[in-house]
């Protein structure tokens, strides 16, 4: 029985050191970009400056996740999440007050799902 217990807690041990090892390890200033974005977000501001603000540290995340090792499913998130914030910030000035909430709301979400999953890497 003993070798059983001693034979489960090597194998899952072991699963859990493989699976890290094919995921990018926690950056900071990754978390840092991604706690911007949604930070902006949440300040649910539609002016010229916010939106400009959101794009440009959307933008930023985009770029520096991009070349991190192991970091591919991560660059897809910023990727997408970026979309989001592109078509906000290429919209024509000034849009709906409707618009912006719902949009700024949606982005503020992605941004908190992607921190969450940055939070949870490996240090």
């Amino acid at each position: 029985m003993k070798k059983l217990l001693l034979a489960s807690i090597l194998v899952l041990s072991g699963c859990s050191t493989v699976q890290n090892l094919y995921m990018a390890e926690y950056d900071t200033n990754e978390y840092a970009l991604i706690t911007k974005v949604r930070s902006v977000a949440q300040l649910r501001k539609c002016d010229e400056p916010s939106v400009k603000e959101l794009y440009s540290s959307s933008l930023q995340l985009k770029n520096f996740s991009q070349y991190l090792p192991r970091n591919e499913k991560t660059y897809q998130m910023n990727t997408e999440l970026n979309s989001m914030v592109e078509e906000l910030y290429k919209k024509p000035q000034p849009v709906s007050q409707f618009y912006c909430d719902l949009k700024l709301k949606t982005i503020e979400t992605t941004a908190e799902n992607i921190q969450s999953v940055t939070g949870k890497r490996p240090r």
